[in-house]
């Protein structure tokens, strides 16, 4: 306390000075209808800067909950949507309406780590087998193809996504419909290459690359890539696609993992064809 009344001591000619300077400018603002008006303009446009900056960091830090909010409610919408059904038959019923069966389940998760400079790289998402997620389970960003789940723990999963160089796919070109298989080159986590492409196919730069819907990770129909050049090599009679990943793998946060409730019918059937052709 001796400290605080020997500063006051110390400074009191100056805290005196700046006592006078306010009490002074509060009269002129107090008795000026200008001045008054000078000063209330001052205070509201420095008060809204602070008001904008506080509201600016408050949004920054919640923009993590903001993403995952956003994430769920895409999910829901996709869960909602005609790629989550299968047509069980064409007989139609009151007010035109089909009956459908629900085939695929969206769900979201958060990436925790991802690998994009190496030859085979991976992704891990933050839910797992208490999620209900499982092995084999297509992966998806927006509308574009990411991946599969290739090992799951209780609470993560490791995704095998199409940079890697073990992972091919089936995928169809989406103006002529010819099919083909997707594989990478290890080399740029923006490119891929689509081989299998029989001559009629008659590809065009900018042509949108799809899933086929052949496998049982995708629904038919999500983008893979756009095609950027083509060739037919020497003595080959399928083309060479290069093109360019429509998923942006340097930036994924959220994806959407997949299950297809009728994947496990599926297989087993054709297994069973595979075992009656092999008798």
């Amino acid at each position: 306390m001796r400290i605080f009344w020997q500063l006051i001591y110390r400074y009191h000619v100056f805290l005196i000075f700046i006592g006078l300077e306010v009490l002074a400018f509060a009269l002129l603002v107090r008795n000026n209808n200008y001045q008054r008006a000078v000063a209330l303009h001052s205070a509201n446009r420095i008060t809204g800067e602070l008001y904008a900056r506080r509201t600016a960091i408050s949004e920054y830090l919640r923009l993590q909950s903001i993403n995952e909010e956003l994430a769920k409610e895409n999910a829901d919408l996709r869960n909602q949507s005609g790629d989550a059904f299968q047509k069980l038959g064409d007989q139609i019923y009151i007010f035109e309406d089909t009956l459908y069966l629900r085939r695929y389940s969206f769900m979201p998760a958060r990436v925790v780590n991802n690998s994009i400079n190496r030859v085979n790289n991976y992704i891990t998402i933050d839910k797992g087998s208490a999620s209900g997620i499982r092995k084999e389970m297509g992966v998806i960003s927006g509308e574009s193809a990411v991946g599969i789940v290739k090992d799951v723990s209780e609470h993560f999963a490791s995704i095998m996504p199409l940079i890697n160089n073990n992972f091919a796919l089936g995928i169809k070109l989406k103006r002529s419909g010819a099919f083909g298989r997707v594989i990478w080159t290890g080399e740029d986590p923006t490119l891929a290459r689509v081989i299998e492409v029989p001559r009629y196919a008659n590809p065009s730069r900018g042509d949108t690359v799809v899933t086929s819907g052949y496998s049982s990770y995708f629904p038919e129909g999500m983008n893979v890539g756009v095609i950027e050049n083509y060739k037919i090599p020497e003595g080959e009679d399928f083309y060479e696609i290069d093109i360019r990943l429509t998923t942006a793998f340097h930036e994924l946060s959220y994806v959407q993992v997949i299950q297809d409730f009728l994947n496990e019918e599926q297989r087993e059937l054709e297994l069973r064809s595979q075992q009656d052709q092999e008798e």
